[in-house]
């Protein structure tokens, strides 16, 4: 009787580790043989002529580059602060400097969000946002004011919301102590799996399959660091700072608001990875989690004996 119970505990600590692996390895497993087929939206009523025939594969990431501009406002909480955070990114390359097929247009991404900051910590996570990624058959980034800067110009292809793990490491990031971003920075952020896929195939795995909303968004900014070309030590007129008034105005900044100072405004410089990662499969979590309840039952009929 007593080997039976050992053997039943042993098989029931074991499906709790099998749980666990599945509910964690299948949230934040990389896929790192991805095609990216903006061949798909030739057939879109846009009827992107230029993107016939682009396909992109052994794709691992998407290298961008891009600004961001966030806003702190002060809680009752000393130390707290409730901020906002948008960017613009531009998409031109991936797995360490292939150049896309962009068919002369452009990839592009926007972000808005919102985060708590907490210098007590030196840490902000995210609470909750918005990512979006755009194609459009001509290159306009940076070149416009409109269209967020160009970044929103064209098709939204795909929109992920963010997934507001409370934690730094997977949606948030670290600061210095006046609330900066610490130099080169990392600022992970982590999308749930698609709102907005269009076309549905414009994401393909390694043998041409879609892979439709099982897949999240893993978006991890590798250099944040403060612009200090847009914010000065002390505060000063819009017209001293050498940043794009293009950039400015499509980031939704209100001129003579940002001076760079821990409790108001500032600009990011930031270029770093977009992965895909396969989502969780609830499903199969269940079906671990209802074995282990019918061993429990059976454990427990068993010991009674």
């Amino acid at each position: 009787m007593k080997l039976q119970k050992k053997s039943l505990l042993a098989s029931l600590a074991a499906a709790a580790v099998l749980v666990g692996m599945s509910s964690n390895a299948s949230a934040g497993l990389d896929i790192t043989n991805w095609q990216l087929n903006l061949n798909s939206l030739s057939g879109s009523p846009t009827n992107y002529s230029n993107v016939a025939g682009l396909v992109d594969s052994g794709i691992s990431n998407l290298a961008f580059n891009g600004e961001s501009y966030v806003t702190n406002a002060a809680t009752s909480q000393p130390g707290i602060y409730n901020s906002t955070d948008v960017g613009v990114f531009n998409v031109l390359q991936y797995n360490n400097g292939n150049a896309l097929k962009l068919g002369g247009g452009q990839l592009t991404a926007y972000f808005q969000g919102t985060d708590i900051t907490n210098v007590n910590t030196g840490s902000y996570t995210f609470q909750t946002g918005t990512f979006s990624v755009y194609y459009n058959p001509t290159a306009v980034y940076g070149t416009t004011s409109a269209n967020n800067y160009g970044a929103t110009a064209g098709t939204m292809i795909a929109s992920f919301k963010v997934d507001p793990t409370q934690n730094p490491n997977t949606s948030g990031g670290f600061i210095n102590p006046d609330g900066t971003p610490t130099s080169n920075g990392t600022v992970t952020l982590t999308g749930q799996a698609p709102t907005t896929l269009n076309p549905s195939n414009i994401f393909l795995d390694s043998n041409g399959n879609s892979f439709n909303q099982n897949i999240l968004l893993s978006f991890v900014t590798s250099n944040a660091s403060l612009d200090t070309s847009a914010n000065p030590n002390t505060p000063s007129s819009p017209s001293q700072y050498t940043i794009d008034q293009n950039l400015v105005t499509g980031l939704g900044v209100t001129a003579g608001t940002y001076n760079g100072q821990y409790g108001l405004n500032y600009f990011i410089q930031n270029g770093g990875q977009v992965k895909l990662q396969y989502a969780p499969e609830p499903m199969t979590v269940a079906l671990f989690g209802a074995g282990l309840l019918a061993m429990g039952w059976s454990l427990r009929r068993r010991s009674n004996v």
